[in-house]
């Protein structure tokens, strides 16, 4: 019997690096929108201390040198949560994007193994087709009587 040999042997590795590539590129772009969001939520901790220590100067009625600051680095703070709001959002994109990649790379491995399947299958068949025509000779062959080779003038 003829052991398979699958014929796209090399693309089927080829898609399933391609799809090992797309799951890494889609792991990295989870892990860089989760320190994004872990930068976000520091600078919205940020303003709600900074929010605490303005209610505790407009209490204590301090002077409007302390409230300026406070209020000046409450703005930046504000313009930091924007830009990580942005950049929250560009990972977010980029989430999406990698992993439609990664369906897709997911698709393509899997068209090729059900081919593989399919070859594999014919391949299986044919070995059954010819196993039976061996098993079919065989038992032709039982059921003839053997022809012996007599030669002239024998009593046989």
């Amino acid at each position: 019997m003829k052991a398979f040999r699958f014929t796209l042997q090399a693309v089927q590795t080829l898609r399933h690096r391609q799809e090992q590539q797309a799951m890494e590129t889609y792991v990295h772009a989870l892990l860089a929108r989760q320190q994004v969001l872990d930068r976000l939520e520091n600078v919205r901790d940020q303003i709600r201390r900074n929010q605490q220590e303005m209610n505790r100067l407009l209490v204590s009625a301090c002077a409007a040198s302390p409230l300026a600051q406070v209020s000046q680095y409450e703005r930046a703070l504000e313009e930091q949560q924007a830009q990580q709001v942005v950049a929250l959002a560009l990972a977010e994109r980029r989430v999406q994007n990698t992993f439609q990649a990664m369906l897709t790379a997911r698709q393509r491995r899997k068209i090729v193994e059900n081919l593989r399947d399919k070859q594999q299958a014919r391949h299986q068949r044919a070995e059954w087709r010819e196993e039976q025509k061996l098993l079919d000779d065989l038992a032709s062959r039982r059921g003839r009587p053997i022809l012996v080779w007599k030669p002239e003038g024998s009593p046989l």
